[in-house]
């Protein structure tokens, strides 16, 4: 009983951060608090090295809710916080299972451990169950309601006595949303999970187990060793040849020809993930089975590192050609797409490294693959593209697309305002910079103590933002 009652103060605290306020630092408190609730109801679970993960992730994401405050902060947020719950009685389970475990958890996290309590366990006596008499109290109101208004219409002198109660002082929708909340932290601290997808993928092995082998599989696999060997190696010779052709192209000052460059850069980073997934798919079907325990594969194994190294000189460069497009001609949300895909790009390369090394199965990449994605997707929230564009290419490239910077949207309008001020001479739309640059002001503005940000905190305290910038 101790235990429910602390659902209660929680949950009129979960109404008030949420009721009709936007996202800011109220998500923020909510995760510290959903935490710190799991913890004190399950003490056994702070040593779980995925649950301290996950809450961490989960509470770093309502960080940058509240000093970014981006629609992908936000979009990570919602993630993080399944990943979260399906942790509390998913122990040990990918990041992809521990969705589905989360939503289970989070929705009728309180049914499931009702309907598979222990049974030979006798129910606890002299005992009220906070949560029936809620449930009742709800369920009774709701019901008595609706039954009264259908008599209002039904008598007209029934229906003046209702007119005459007066519950404006009663607030339904705050009333609903802390239903809502106690609802959804008591499920948080029941213990559920999804037990067939939870114990399939928490006791699936990661790990290739060698086969006996009768004499003519021996045979077969001599001459797979032998064609992987020929092919890794023609690969690593086409890839040293384009290496160079690609350090030739670097030394020519790309810069002098914007139209090569974007589709060396774009076109080519198309063909490089084309290129790189399809070799991969070769390696796993080469390292699929018995040939990770062939004595006679070293070359290959070697062919193989030297490919994967090779590839990640190739991202190197791709890299670099991206940087030199972004000083040069400004960085935009396309070409910071570029930037992760070449970082996922090399992930799977060193994921392909360690299940090679380690003869680690697909299941491994494919959890390991996931866990870093969520991870980047996370740590990605942590500044906001918009602001980071506009102060990037304000602040480096020689003729910045001011339209295109306009066009973002109103969370730089005050980098746009302040780079109209100290450029009063250049040619600039600058009616609607200042349309911008009020929207900005009047969204921090009208931020109450629940959906305050980073930002508006700044705001109010009047910080001024400089643009640090070439000569105009």
């Amino acid at each position: 009983m101790k235990k429910n009652l602390i659902h209660l103060p929680l949950a009129l605290l979960f109404s008030t951060l949420f009721y009709d306020q936007d996202f800011g630092l109220n998500m923020l408190l909510f995760a510290i608090i959903a935490v710190a609730l799991v913890v004190v109801s399950k003490p056994s679970i702070r040593s779980r090295r995925d649950f301290i993960f996950s809450a961490s992730l989960y509470v770093l994401s309502g960080i940058f809710v509240f000093t970014v405050n981006s629609g992908l902060a936000q979009f990570n947020y919602f993630i993080a916080f399944l990943v979260f719950a399906g942790s509390i009685s998913g122990r040990g389970n990918s990041v992809y299972v521990q969705w589905f475990n989360g939503m289970y958890q989070s929705t009728i996290g309180v049914l499931h451990a009702h309907i598979h309590r222990d049974k030979n366990i006798a129910p606890p006596k002299q005992k009220k169950d906070i949560g029936f008499i809620l449930l009742t109290t709800v369920v009774v109101v709701i019901i008595c309601v609706l039954f009264a208004s259908l008599y209002g219409i039904a008598n007209p002198i029934f229906g003046k006595w209702l007119d005459a109660i007066d519950l404006s002082f009663f607030n339904f929708p705050w009333f609903i949303l802390a239903v809502m909340g106690y609802v959804l932290l008591r499920n948080l601290t029941a213990p559920a999970e999804l037990d067939i997808i939870t114990t399939i993928d928490r006791n699936a092995s990661l790990h290739l187990k060698e086969e006996l082998l009768a004499e003519s599989q021996k045979s077969r696999l001599q001459k797979e060793a032998l064609l992987g060997t020929i092919l890794l190696g023609a690969l690593n010779g086409l890839i040293l040849l384009f290496i160079l052709a690609d350090v030739m192209y670097l030394a020519q000052n790309p810069l002098e020809d914007a139209v090569v460059l974007s589709a060396t850069v774009h076109e080519g980073v198309n063909a490089l993930v084309t290129s790189i997934i399809i070799a991969i798919t070769i390696i796993l079907i080469l390292f699929r089975g018995n040939l990770n325990f062939y004595k006679k594969s070293a070359t290959l194994r070697t062919l193989t590192y030297v490919w994967l190294g090779l590839n990640i000189l190739i991202v190197l460069l791709t890299t670099y050609k991206n940087f030199l497009y972004s000083t040069g001609f400004g960085l935009t949300y396309k070409r910071i797409g570029v930037f992760v895909y070449l970082l996922f790009c090399v992930v799977g390369m060193v994921t392909t490294y360690l299940k090679i090394a380690r003869k680690h199965n697909l299941l491994f990449m494919f959890k390991t693959n996931a866990r870093v994605a969520f991870v980047v997707l996370i740590l990605l929230a942590s500044f906001s593209w918009t602001r980071s564009i506009t102060h990037f290419n304000l602040g480096t490239v020689k003729n910045p697309d001011i339209p295109y910077l306009i066009s973002l949207g109103p969370d730089n309008g005050d980098l746009l305002y302040a780079f109209a001020k100290a450029y009063p001479s250049k040619s600039l739309d600058r009616d609607r910079i200042e349309r911008e640059y009020h929207s900005w002001k009047f969204k921090l503005d009208e931020e109450t103590w629940q959906s305050k940000t980073l930002q508006g905190i700044l705001n109010s305290q009047n910080k001024t933002y400089e643009i640090v910038g070439t000569s105009y």
